[in-house]
């Protein structure tokens, strides 16, 4: 598939994502004229595939989530521009909503309210429930992405956005061990932000915070619709957050004991 004729360039953050980097570039390829992988120092075949399937290719060390994200800003060469992770997918259903609003022309919005719809292992995508909501496109003359090691999302206040009624498709996990790991990882990350919460509300979460945690997910994000599965992913987000309040725990402990 050639590249789209719109004026919209795409950026993707990656570390050693071969396992969807082909399908990902591929599927920006609908409505992006360009398409700019920014590598934390990958050392699998993520360059090969990219660079094969037309995708220019930069390395840069881990900055942090948005920092890395105004490097992909910084390489692009269109004003609009399209955010996407790694195991995100464009489908044609939000292709073709796309085309048909730049073919209208220019508009006076700052971006696009874009759904992200996680597709399981097995099964059908989970197209209405545990949906998240991003701006995925924007025009980056207008809004910029944070400057900040955590935060890489845009504040809606104040923007003129627009919500799409299709979305990107997210495969984020193949398993309970994956899904696990990332929430791990994420959680090490976060908890060595500066942190507003006192000692006695981190420990509290620790005691109580997992059945909060897992009712939010399995209730109020309707993973119950998911049925034993739900149930599981539910209980592993839950570990997820609690991870979090863990590892602020054992940051204060050792700033305490020094």
């Amino acid at each position: 598939m050639s590249f789209s004729e719109l004026p919209i360039s795409c950026y993707i953050r990656t570390l050693n994502e071969e396992r969807m980097i082909g399908d990902v570039v591929t599927s920006a390829k609908k409505i992006c004229s360009e398409v700019v992988i920014i590598d934390s120092l990958s050392t699998d075949k993520t360059k090969s595939i990219s660079l094969s399937l037309g995708a220019s290719f930069y390395e840069q060390p881990w900055l942090g989530w948005g920092y890395q994200k105004r490097v992909g800003e910084e390489k692009t060469k269109n004003n609009w521009v399209l955010d996407i992770d790694a195991d995100e997918i464009v489908t044609d259903e939000m292709a073709d909503e796309i085309i048909r609003f730049f073919e209208k022309g220019a508009s006076d919005i700052d971006g696009f309210l874009t759904p992200i719809i996680t597709v399981p292992p097995f099964g059908r995508p989970w197209h209405n429930f545990s949906r998240t909501y991003r701006v995925k496109l924007y025009n980056k003359s207008k809004i910029r992405i944070p400057e900040h090691k955590a935060w890489d999302q845009f504040k809606l206040d104040n923007l003129k956005i627009r919500k799409l009624k299709n979305g990107l498709l997210h495969p984020s996990f193949t398993g309970i061990h994956m899904h696990l790991d990332k929430y791990n990882k994420y959680s090490t990350m976060l908890a060595s932000l500066p942190s507003k919460k006192t000692s006695l509300e981190i420990i509290l979460r620790i005691w109580l915070g997992i059945p909060f945690y897992f009712i939010h997910k399995f209730i109020f994000r309707g993973m119950f619709r998911a049925g034993t599965y739900g149930f599981a992913l539910s209980v592993s987000s839950a570990i997820g957050r609690w991870l979090k309040d863990v590892k602020q725990f054992e940051i204060l402990m050792k700033y305490r004991n020094k």
